[in-house]
């Protein structure tokens, strides 16, 4: 049995090794930039440098024009995203996601929160990173325990 699950896990590394070697967008399965009425003008002159994008397993964000940064991290390091919309973002039908880091984690961000700001579709957005993050645990076969 255990030798079955070994021969499955090794099975699974190689596949996303080989793919990610092959394509280096790192099967991206969403990605977008802050939309709200500064993004979408700063977009329109091609001056909006911020880019959020979801992978199978990480979350990147990458920002800056002169200096690049791109920060990645696990999904599944990542727990409970949560949406907020403001009268404002509604208007212009964006928000913000917010993502809390786990802060057992040994990540250098643990205990931090990310936030996504003015996505479009905002709930499918969180919707779609939470059901990736979920995936990711159960592939890792990660139990969280919650404390009383």
């Amino acid at each position: 049995m255990n030798n079955s699950n070994e021969s499955t896990r090794q099975q699974t590394i190689d596949e996303k090794r080989s793919t990610t070697v092959k394509d280096p967008k790192f099967d991206i399965v969403w990605e977008g930039q802050p939309a709200g009425l500064w993004g979408r003008i700063l977009t329109a002159l091609h001056l909006n440098f911020t880019w959020y994008k979801i992978s199978k397993d990480e979350l990147i964000i990458t920002k800056g024009f002169f200096i690049r940064r791109t920060d990645t991290i696990e999904l599944y390091l990542l727990k409970d995203p949560d949406m907020k919309e403001s009268l404002w973002q509604r208007l212009f039908k964006v928000g913000s996601i917010r993502i809390k880091v786990d802060s057992k984690s040994n990540s250098s961000r643990a205990g931090s929160i990310i936030i996504l700001k003015n996505v479009e579709k905002p709930n499918e957005v969180r919707k779609l990173l939470r059901d990736y993050i979920e995936a990711d645990v159960m592939e890792r076969g990660i139990n969280y325990f919650d404390r009383v």
